[in-house]
């Protein structure tokens, strides 16, 4: 065995997810039409699905979300793998709808010269809802997505979207910092000026 294991090398173990898993639950006996649950290209409400299930298979699905959310935050996934893949930008659902996602990376863009910096983006917190109904018998869905996300200049922040001339685009926005951004030469530039104010709602980083 030494031997085999000199010539081949031994794999290391795979490292463990460094995010944290938030879980709550939703019951739409109480609160009615709040969840929209996409499934072979069909939309349903999760009372229809439940209702229409005779067996486990009937509730599967691609994705569901959750209705009037405010801020508006990233569907869910049927597994937590699928919720990172999708998160990131490896995979994400093919079932007939538009979808964005947010990536491993995050640019900073200056706003007056478009100077840019990138690093990584790590996911923090992953959200583990079960939808669940009782009535007329037990039945639930179980979905997973990426809730907050870190970056070593701006910190920790969230995953939401807007939209923008009828397209959809991936946003971040942080607890602590700006969510606008400046080089620091153009900051420079701005407070040479007279024009300090106006610096200090922007986050202010080091182009590459």
């Amino acid at each position: 065995m030494g031997i085999l294991t000199r010539l081949f090398g031994s794999k290391p173990p795979p490292e463990k997810p460094t995010y944290e898993i938030v879980e709550r639950q939703m019951s739409v006996d109480t609160r009615k039409y709040k969840v929209r649950v996409r499934k072979a290209g069909r939309e349903y409400y999760a009372e229809e699905l439940f209702q229409a299930a005779r067996n486990p298979e009937d509730l599967t699905f691609s994705r569901f979300f959750v209705l009037e959310e405010n801020p508006v935050l990233p569907q869910f996934s049927p597994s937590l793998q699928e919720a990172v893949d999708w998160f990131t930008g490896r995979k994400h659902p093919k079932d007939g709808y538009l979808t964005i996602w947010w990536g491993d990376k995050v640019t900073y863009k200056c706003s007056i010269c478009g100077a840019e910096r990138v690093v990584p983006l790590r996911i923090t917190k992953v959200e583990r809802l079960t939808v669940v109904s009782a009535i007329p018998e037990h039945r639930e869905i179980v979905g997973w997505r990426v809730i907050e996300v870190e970056s070593e200049l701006t910190g920790t922040g969230f995953p939401t979207k807007k939209l923008d001339m009828f397209k959809t685009l991936p946003v971040l926005k942080w607890h602590h910092c700006p969510n606008q951004y400046l080089c620091r030469n153009c900051a420079q530039n701005l407070a040479g000026v007279g024009r300090e104010r106006e610096v200090a709602d922007y986050f202010v980083f080091e182009a590459n």
